[in-house]
């Protein structure tokens, strides 16, 4: 299992990086087990898998950084 999470952190990752580089200053990958798939900002949760039992959908942890960025600048 972890391979195939470890694939979509780094995705993730590479595809946040390249649209927010301007606003991460630390980007951190934990290995873990047990279908644990967790994206948290600045320690408030975006995406949690074991919470929603699921893969994010296309887009799904972007577009919750993207509203979260665009309310930490309003």
């Amino acid at each position: 299992y972890f391979l195939g999470y470890l694939k979509r952190a780094v995705a993730l990752g590479e595809k946040l990086l390249d649209e927010h580089k301007e606003n991460i200053n630390k980007l951190i990958l934990i290995p873990s087990s047990g279908g644990v798939f967790e994206v948290a900002v600045n320690g408030e949760t975006i995406f949690s898998k074991k919470e929603l039992d699921r893969f994010p959908e296309e887009n799904e942890v972007e577009d919750n950084i993207r509203e979260l960025i665009k309310k930490m600048s309003e």
